[in-house]
Protein backbone atom coordinates (compact mmCIF):
# COMPACT_ATOMS: atom_id res chain seq x y z
CA UNK A 1 0.00 0.00 0.00
CA UNK A 2 1.40 3.47 -0.86
CA UNK A 3 2.49 5.48 2.15
CA UNK A 4 0.80 8.70 3.20
CA UNK A 5 3.87 10.64 2.06
CA UNK A 6 3.96 9.04 -1.38
CA UNK A 7 0.25 9.71 -1.89
CA UNK A 8 0.48 13.39 -1.02
CA UNK A 9 3.64 13.79 -3.10
CA UNK A 10 1.95 12.28 -6.16
CA UNK A 11 -1.10 14.46 -5.66
CA UNK A 12 0.99 17.60 -5.33
CA UNK A 13 3.24 16.91 -8.32
CA UNK A 14 0.94 15.29 -10.84
CA UNK A 15 -2.46 16.73 -9.93
CA UNK A 16 -1.41 20.23 -8.88
CA UNK A 17 2.09 21.47 -9.77
CA UNK A 18 2.34 20.16 -13.33
CA UNK A 19 -1.14 21.33 -14.40
CA UNK A 20 -0.45 24.71 -12.79
CA UNK A 21 2.79 25.28 -14.71
CA UNK A 22 1.46 23.88 -17.97
CA UNK A 23 -1.45 26.32 -17.74
CA UNK A 24 0.25 29.43 -16.34
CA UNK A 25 3.99 28.99 -16.87
CA UNK A 26 4.07 28.84 -20.67
CA UNK A 27 4.27 32.06 -22.66
CA UNK A 28 1.48 31.38 -25.13
CA UNK A 29 2.10 34.62 -26.99
CA UNK A 30 5.87 34.61 -27.50
CA UNK A 31 6.89 31.03 -26.81
CA UNK A 32 9.15 29.67 -24.10
CA UNK A 33 8.41 29.86 -20.40
CA UNK A 34 7.62 32.77 -18.10
CA UNK A 35 10.40 33.77 -15.75
CA UNK A 36 8.27 34.21 -12.64
CA UNK A 37 4.61 34.24 -11.59
CA UNK A 38 2.98 36.39 -8.94
CA UNK A 39 0.79 35.06 -6.14
CA UNK A 40 -2.22 35.12 -8.48
CA UNK A 41 -0.30 33.10 -11.10
CA UNK A 42 0.08 36.01 -13.50
CA UNK A 43 3.49 36.43 -15.19
CA UNK A 44 5.53 39.23 -13.68
CA UNK A 45 6.65 41.89 -16.19
CA UNK A 46 10.37 41.50 -15.52
CA UNK A 47 11.48 42.31 -19.05
CA UNK A 48 13.59 39.18 -19.57
CA UNK A 49 13.77 35.41 -19.77
CA UNK A 50 16.87 33.66 -18.42
CA UNK A 51 18.59 30.69 -19.97
CA UNK A 52 18.50 28.69 -16.74
CA UNK A 53 14.72 29.00 -16.33
CA UNK A 54 14.03 27.84 -19.88
CA UNK A 55 16.30 24.83 -19.36
CA UNK A 56 14.88 23.87 -15.98
CA UNK A 57 11.38 23.91 -17.41
CA UNK A 58 12.44 21.72 -20.33
CA UNK A 59 13.80 19.30 -17.74
CA UNK A 60 10.60 19.48 -15.70
CA UNK A 61 8.29 18.58 -18.56
CA UNK A 62 10.67 15.98 -20.01
CA UNK A 63 10.86 14.19 -16.67
CA UNK A 64 7.10 14.54 -16.20
CA UNK A 65 6.44 13.01 -19.62
CA UNK A 66 8.78 10.10 -18.85
CA UNK A 67 6.95 9.34 -15.61
CA UNK A 68 3.39 9.84 -16.84
CA UNK A 69 3.52 9.04 -20.55
CA UNK A 70 1.40 12.14 -21.15
CA UNK A 71 1.93 13.40 -24.71
CA UNK A 72 1.10 17.05 -23.85
CA UNK A 73 4.12 17.21 -21.55
CA UNK A 74 6.30 15.89 -24.37
CA UNK A 75 4.91 18.59 -26.64
CA UNK A 76 5.71 21.26 -24.05
CA UNK A 77 9.29 20.03 -23.66
CA UNK A 78 9.77 19.87 -27.45
CA UNK A 79 8.40 23.39 -27.93
CA UNK A 80 10.62 24.66 -25.10
CA UNK A 81 13.73 23.20 -26.71
CA UNK A 82 12.75 24.70 -30.05
CA UNK A 83 12.42 28.11 -28.43
CA UNK A 84 15.79 27.67 -26.73
CA UNK A 85 17.58 26.84 -29.99
CA UNK A 86 15.92 29.68 -31.87
CA UNK A 87 16.39 32.50 -29.38
CA UNK A 88 19.32 31.70 -27.07
CA UNK A 89 22.00 30.22 -29.33
CA UNK A 90 24.66 32.71 -30.50
CA UNK A 91 25.22 31.97 -34.20
CA UNK A 92 28.19 34.32 -34.44
CA UNK A 93 30.31 33.41 -31.40
CA UNK A 94 28.79 30.12 -30.29
CA UNK A 95 27.30 29.30 -26.92
CA UNK A 96 24.09 30.44 -25.28
CA UNK A 97 22.97 33.95 -24.31
CA UNK A 98 22.26 34.61 -20.63
CA UNK A 99 18.99 36.52 -21.19
CA UNK A 100 16.55 37.41 -23.93
CA UNK A 101 13.62 39.83 -23.93
CA UNK A 102 10.12 38.44 -23.34
CA UNK A 103 9.72 38.48 -27.13
CA UNK A 104 12.93 36.48 -27.59
CA UNK A 105 15.47 39.07 -28.70
CA UNK A 106 19.00 38.89 -27.20
CA UNK A 107 19.20 41.08 -24.10
CA UNK A 108 22.20 39.98 -22.06
CA UNK A 109 24.57 38.35 -24.54
CA UNK A 110 27.12 37.22 -21.95
CA UNK A 111 28.00 33.55 -21.59
CA UNK A 112 27.27 32.04 -18.18
CA UNK A 113 28.78 28.71 -17.07
CA UNK A 114 25.88 27.96 -14.73
CA UNK A 115 23.39 28.48 -17.56
CA UNK A 116 25.37 26.27 -19.93
CA UNK A 117 25.34 23.52 -17.30
CA UNK A 118 21.56 23.57 -17.39
CA UNK A 119 21.51 23.47 -21.18
CA UNK A 120 23.41 20.18 -20.94
CA UNK A 121 21.09 18.95 -18.18
CA UNK A 122 17.95 19.80 -20.16
CA UNK A 123 19.31 18.10 -23.27
CA UNK A 124 20.09 14.95 -21.27
CA UNK A 125 16.55 14.67 -19.99
CA UNK A 126 15.01 15.57 -23.33
CA UNK A 127 17.07 12.79 -24.93
CA UNK A 128 15.98 10.35 -22.22
CA UNK A 129 12.40 11.16 -23.22
CA UNK A 130 12.62 11.31 -27.02
CA UNK A 131 15.89 9.58 -28.03
CA UNK A 132 16.28 12.32 -30.64
CA UNK A 133 19.91 12.28 -31.74
CA UNK A 134 19.83 16.02 -32.38
CA UNK A 135 19.68 16.59 -28.61
CA UNK A 136 22.90 14.66 -28.08
CA UNK A 137 24.56 16.46 -30.98
CA UNK A 138 23.64 19.78 -29.42
CA UNK A 139 25.00 18.61 -26.07
CA UNK A 140 28.31 17.66 -27.68
CA UNK A 141 28.44 21.04 -29.40
CA UNK A 142 27.74 22.85 -26.13
CA UNK A 143 30.40 20.91 -24.25
CA UNK A 144 32.94 21.59 -27.01
CA UNK A 145 32.28 25.33 -26.78
CA UNK A 146 32.62 25.25 -22.98
CA UNK A 147 35.88 23.34 -23.11
CA UNK A 148 37.30 25.56 -25.82
CA UNK A 149 36.15 28.95 -24.56
CA UNK A 150 35.53 28.78 -20.82
CA UNK A 151 37.98 26.21 -19.48
CA UNK A 152 40.70 27.44 -17.12
CA UNK A 153 43.65 25.21 -18.08
CA UNK A 154 46.09 26.68 -15.58
CA UNK A 155 44.10 25.89 -12.45
CA UNK A 156 41.39 23.56 -13.72
CA UNK A 157 37.65 23.79 -14.02
CA UNK A 158 35.71 26.49 -15.79
CA UNK A 159 35.42 30.23 -15.41
CA UNK A 160 32.10 31.56 -14.15
CA UNK A 161 31.38 33.36 -17.39
CA UNK A 162 32.58 35.55 -20.23
CA UNK A 163 31.47 38.33 -22.53
CA UNK A 164 29.49 37.73 -25.72
CA UNK A 165 32.72 37.07 -27.66
CA UNK A 166 34.10 34.91 -24.81
CA UNK A 167 36.53 37.56 -23.62
CA UNK A 168 37.48 36.89 -19.99
CA UNK A 169 37.89 39.33 -17.12
CA UNK A 170 39.21 38.73 -13.58
CA UNK A 171 36.41 37.14 -11.61
CA UNK A 172 35.44 35.29 -8.47
CA UNK A 173 35.15 31.53 -8.97
CA UNK A 174 32.39 29.34 -7.55
CA UNK A 175 31.81 25.68 -6.93
CA UNK A 176 28.11 26.01 -7.82
CA UNK A 177 28.39 25.95 -11.65
CA UNK A 178 30.73 22.97 -11.39
CA UNK A 179 28.24 21.14 -9.19
CA UNK A 180 25.59 21.54 -11.87
CA UNK A 181 28.02 20.58 -14.60
CA UNK A 182 28.61 17.36 -12.67
CA UNK A 183 24.85 16.85 -12.49
CA UNK A 184 24.57 17.41 -16.25
CA UNK A 185 27.49 15.13 -17.11
CA UNK A 186 26.04 12.32 -15.02
CA UNK A 187 22.61 12.76 -16.63
CA UNK A 188 24.20 12.66 -20.09
CA UNK A 189 26.28 9.62 -19.16
CA UNK A 190 23.21 7.77 -17.94
CA UNK A 191 21.13 8.80 -20.96
CA UNK A 192 23.70 8.16 -23.69
CA UNK A 193 26.34 5.82 -22.29
CA UNK A 194 28.95 8.12 -23.86
CA UNK A 195 32.10 7.83 -21.74
CA UNK A 196 33.23 11.35 -22.60
CA UNK A 197 30.72 12.47 -19.98
CA UNK A 198 32.19 10.14 -17.38
CA UNK A 199 35.62 11.65 -18.07
CA UNK A 200 34.14 15.14 -17.72
CA UNK A 201 32.45 14.14 -14.45
CA UNK A 202 35.73 12.70 -13.14
CA UNK A 203 37.43 16.05 -13.72
CA UNK A 204 34.76 17.80 -11.63
CA UNK A 205 35.19 15.20 -8.90
CA UNK A 206 38.92 15.96 -8.98
CA UNK A 207 38.15 19.63 -8.29
CA UNK A 208 35.83 18.59 -5.48
CA UNK A 209 38.54 16.51 -3.84
CA UNK A 210 41.32 19.07 -4.27
CA UNK A 211 39.52 22.36 -3.71
CA UNK A 212 35.78 22.38 -2.96
CA UNK A 213 35.67 19.92 -0.06
CA UNK A 214 37.72 20.67 3.03
CA UNK A 215 38.12 17.33 4.78
CA UNK A 216 39.44 18.93 7.97
CA UNK A 217 36.28 20.95 8.60
CA UNK A 218 33.96 18.64 6.56
CA UNK A 219 32.63 21.68 4.73
CA UNK A 220 32.05 22.65 1.12
CA UNK A 221 33.49 25.97 -0.01
CA UNK A 222 31.44 28.27 -2.21
CA UNK A 223 33.71 31.12 -3.32
CA UNK A 224 37.30 31.03 -4.51
CA UNK A 225 40.08 33.02 -6.11
CA UNK A 226 41.44 32.26 -9.57
CA UNK A 227 43.82 29.60 -8.17
CA UNK A 228 41.03 27.95 -6.11
CA UNK A 229 42.25 29.30 -2.81
CA UNK A 230 39.31 30.39 -0.63
CA UNK A 231 38.17 33.89 -1.45
CA UNK A 232 39.50 36.38 1.16
CA UNK A 233 36.09 38.00 1.78
CA UNK A 234 33.66 35.16 0.98
CA UNK A 235 35.64 31.96 1.40
CA UNK A 236 34.14 31.31 4.84
CA UNK A 237 30.57 31.03 3.53
CA UNK A 238 28.90 27.61 3.56
CA UNK A 239 25.46 26.72 2.18
CA UNK A 240 23.96 23.65 3.87
CA UNK A 241 21.66 23.15 0.88
CA UNK A 242 24.67 22.58 -1.34
CA UNK A 243 26.02 20.06 1.14
CA UNK A 244 22.86 18.02 0.66
CA UNK A 245 22.98 18.50 -3.10
CA UNK A 246 26.53 17.16 -3.25
CA UNK A 247 25.55 14.17 -1.09
CA UNK A 248 23.06 13.13 -3.74
CA UNK A 249 25.48 13.83 -6.60
CA UNK A 250 28.31 11.87 -4.99
CA UNK A 251 26.01 8.88 -4.63
CA UNK A 252 25.01 9.22 -8.29
CA UNK A 253 28.66 9.41 -9.29
CA UNK A 254 29.51 6.35 -7.21
CA UNK A 255 26.72 4.40 -8.91
CA UNK A 256 27.46 5.46 -12.49
CA UNK A 257 31.26 5.63 -12.36
CA UNK A 258 31.82 2.76 -9.94
CA UNK A 259 33.81 4.91 -7.52
CA UNK A 260 32.54 4.33 -3.99
CA UNK A 261 35.47 6.19 -2.46
CA UNK A 262 33.53 9.47 -2.75
CA UNK A 263 30.92 8.22 -0.27
CA UNK A 264 33.12 9.00 2.72
CA UNK A 265 33.02 12.66 1.76
CA UNK A 266 29.27 12.40 1.19
CA UNK A 267 28.83 11.06 4.73
CA UNK A 268 30.89 13.93 6.19
CA UNK A 269 28.97 16.57 4.23
CA UNK A 270 25.62 15.12 5.26
CA UNK A 271 26.36 14.92 8.96
CA UNK A 272 27.95 18.39 9.06
CA UNK A 273 24.89 19.90 7.39
CA UNK A 274 22.60 18.22 9.92
CA UNK A 275 24.75 19.36 12.82
CA UNK A 276 25.13 22.99 11.73
CA UNK A 277 22.62 23.79 8.97
CA UNK A 278 19.36 22.76 10.64
CA UNK A 279 17.48 25.12 12.94
CA UNK A 280 16.70 22.88 15.91
CA UNK A 281 14.32 25.47 17.41
CA UNK A 282 12.13 26.55 14.51
CA UNK A 283 12.90 23.84 11.91
CA UNK A 284 14.17 24.56 8.43
CA UNK A 285 17.59 24.86 6.84
CA UNK A 286 19.61 28.05 7.06
CA UNK A 287 20.58 29.75 3.81
CA UNK A 288 24.17 30.41 4.94
CA UNK A 289 26.46 29.52 7.83
CA UNK A 290 30.22 29.79 8.20
CA UNK A 291 32.75 26.96 8.39
CA UNK A 292 32.42 26.88 12.19
CA UNK A 293 28.64 26.57 12.00
CA UNK A 294 27.79 30.16 12.99
CA UNK A 295 24.63 31.35 11.25
CA UNK A 296 25.24 34.05 8.63
CA UNK A 297 21.79 34.19 7.00
CA UNK A 298 18.98 32.71 9.04
CA UNK A 299 16.41 32.87 6.22
CA UNK A 300 15.25 29.59 4.68
CA UNK A 301 14.61 29.01 1.00
CA UNK A 302 12.60 26.00 -0.18
CA UNK A 303 15.29 24.43 -2.36
CA UNK A 304 17.64 23.32 0.47
CA UNK A 305 14.77 21.28 1.92
CA UNK A 306 14.14 19.53 -1.40
CA UNK A 307 17.88 18.81 -1.62
CA UNK A 308 17.77 17.38 1.89
CA UNK A 309 14.95 15.10 0.72
CA UNK A 310 17.13 13.89 -2.16
CA UNK A 311 20.11 13.29 0.12
CA UNK A 312 18.09 11.29 2.66
CA UNK A 313 16.37 9.32 -0.10
CA UNK A 314 19.58 8.30 -1.85
CA UNK A 315 21.17 7.32 1.47
CA UNK A 316 18.13 5.18 2.29
CA UNK A 317 18.30 3.56 -1.14
CA UNK A 318 22.00 2.86 -0.60
CA UNK A 319 21.91 1.57 2.99
CA UNK A 320 18.24 0.87 3.65
CA UNK A 321 18.47 1.48 7.39
CA UNK A 322 19.41 4.12 9.92
CA UNK A 323 18.18 7.55 10.88
CA UNK A 324 17.62 8.80 7.32
CA UNK A 325 14.08 7.48 7.28
CA UNK A 326 13.06 9.80 10.10
CA UNK A 327 15.01 12.67 8.55
CA UNK A 328 13.29 12.12 5.21
CA UNK A 329 9.86 12.11 6.82
CA UNK A 330 10.68 15.27 8.78
CA UNK A 331 11.84 17.11 5.64
CA UNK A 332 8.70 16.09 3.72
CA UNK A 333 6.51 17.18 6.65
CA UNK A 334 8.27 20.54 6.71
CA UNK A 335 7.61 21.06 3.01
CA UNK A 336 3.91 20.29 3.33
CA UNK A 337 3.46 22.12 6.63
CA UNK A 338 5.25 25.36 5.76
CA UNK A 339 6.10 25.65 2.08
CA UNK A 340 3.42 24.03 -0.09
CA UNK A 341 -0.08 25.26 -0.79
CA UNK A 342 -2.71 22.68 -1.68
CA UNK A 343 -3.11 24.06 -5.22
CA UNK A 344 0.50 23.48 -6.30
CA UNK A 345 1.93 26.89 -5.39
CA UNK A 346 4.63 27.24 -2.78
CA UNK A 347 6.29 29.73 -0.47
CA UNK A 348 9.72 30.38 -1.90
CA UNK A 349 11.46 32.01 1.05
CA UNK A 350 10.76 32.02 4.79
CA UNK A 351 12.32 33.87 7.70
CA UNK A 352 13.88 32.16 10.70
CA UNK A 353 10.50 31.56 12.33
CA UNK A 354 9.13 30.18 9.04
CA UNK A 355 7.00 33.20 8.18
CA UNK A 356 6.82 33.96 4.43
CA UNK A 357 9.14 36.62 3.03
CA UNK A 358 8.03 36.52 -0.62
CA UNK A 359 4.91 35.54 -2.55
CA UNK A 360 6.32 35.17 -6.08
CA UNK A 361 6.86 31.81 -7.79
CA UNK A 362 10.20 31.64 -9.64
CA UNK A 363 10.13 29.45 -12.73
CA UNK A 364 13.45 27.96 -11.64
CA UNK A 365 12.14 26.28 -8.48
CA UNK A 366 9.95 23.59 -10.04
CA UNK A 367 13.16 21.77 -10.96
CA UNK A 368 14.10 21.43 -7.28
CA UNK A 369 10.62 20.42 -6.15
CA UNK A 370 9.98 17.87 -8.89
CA UNK A 371 13.38 16.24 -8.78
CA UNK A 372 13.54 16.18 -4.99
CA UNK A 373 10.15 14.61 -4.46
CA UNK A 374 10.37 12.12 -7.32
CA UNK A 375 13.68 10.92 -5.89
CA UNK A 376 11.87 10.20 -2.62
CA UNK A 377 9.03 8.16 -4.12
CA UNK A 378 10.90 4.87 -4.67
CA UNK A 379 12.01 4.63 -1.04
CA UNK A 380 8.79 5.71 0.63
Amino acid sequence: MPSRDSERIRTLLFDKLLPLWSMHGIDQRNGGFHERLDARLAPLPLGYKRLVVQCRQIYLFSHAALLTGDAPYTDIARAGLGYLREHFWDDEHGGWYFKVTPEGRPLDRSKDCYGHAFVLFALAWYYKLTEEEEALALARRTLAVLEERLAAPRHGGFLDGAAEDWEHAPQLRRQNPHMHLLEAFLALLEASGDRRYQAAAERIIGLFRRHFFDAKSATLGEYFQEDWKPHPERGHIVEPGHHFEWVWLLHQYARLAGDAKVLDAAESLHEWAYAHGIDATHRGIYDEVDRNGAVLRDTKRIWPVTECVKACAVRLAHAGVGKDGGRLTAAIDLLFDRYFFEDGRWREHLDRRLAPITTDLPGSTGYHIFQGLTEALPVL
